[in-house]
């Protein structure tokens, strides 16, 4: 069979049309399955550099400093007969203990009552009947708050002597800790600017602008004395106020250049 070469060169014609439409749709399929810098540089474009890269660290300081509060709950604790006894009995001795307080030199104003509270007693019958009241138990608590450290176990014995059964959550703290939070924090920052630059030049880059920053801040004292030391103490019970503790975090995000 012969084909005319008219009809020849429209078949080639066609054909050609067809591969090149071929390879239109094959360029546009490969380029949607490749990251935005390969399929821009495959047509014809530079490279995409919006995202440069980042160096994320985190920096840590921790500032120890001598308290200067002293923080303390001081409690008595009565039993009697009938409700009205148990809390006369209570409010009584805790008059006592704040008198022996202040005379030991706590201005009022960093006494506060804590708690006040009044529980009857009962008794149970093994026979399984309805147990019935025996008595009444009076409470009464005061947060103390105190800034001579070299007397504070003076001022539990005195306490104690005076009528005090109950005694717990003694602390220490720094009165005005935003100095120490403030040095906390720029060695923080220093610490984490020096680890960067440390794993730029290993990169061989160079560590650019800060892009984010968060800061955490941790503070910690020491609570001293279990309860049977000081309900049994005969004498001014010793106090080692130790070290109270500032630790600062922060996370540094830092660009390259």
């Amino acid at each position: 069979m012969q084909i005319s070469v008219g009809k020849r060169k429209r078949w080639v014609a066609a054909t050609a049309l067809v591969v090149v439409g071929l390879v239109l749709v094959a360029g546009v399929v490969l380029g949607r399955g490749l990251p935005s810098s390969v399929a821009m540089a495959a047509g014809g474009e530079t490279g995409d550099t919006t995202n440069a890269g980042t160096i994320a660290v985190s920096g840590q300081a921790t500032i120890k400093a001598v308290p200067d509060t002293v923080s303390l709950t001081l409690g008595v604790q009565t039993e009697a007969p009938t409700a009205g006894d148990a809390m006369d009995l209570c409010s009584a001795a805790m008059a006592k203990v704040m008198n022996a307080i202040v005379q030991m030199g706590v201005p009022r104003i960093n006494i506060q009552t804590a708690n006040i509270s009044l529980y009857p007693q009962y008794q149970y019958d093994d026979k399984g009947g309805n147990p019935r009241i025996i008595g009444y138990q009076a409470s009464n608590t005061v947060s103390v708050k105190w800034n001579q450290m070299d007397r504070v176990g003076d001022l539990i014995d005195a306490a104690v002597r005076a009528g005090a059964n109950n005694i717990w959550g003694i602390g220490f703290s720094v009165s005005d800790p935003r100095p120490l939070y403030l040095q906390a924090v720029a060695e923080a920052v220093r610490d984490a600017k020096t680890k960067a630059d440390v794993l730029a030049n290993a990169a061989g880059i160079k560590v650019g602008a800060v892009k984010n920053m968060s800061l955490d801040t941790y503070f910690s004292g020491p609570i001293i004395m279990n309860e049977k030391s000081r309900m049994d103490a005969g004498m001014a019970v010793p106090i080692e106020p130790g070290t109270v503790e500032m630790q600062v975090t922060v996370r540094v995000e830092y660009g390259i250049q």
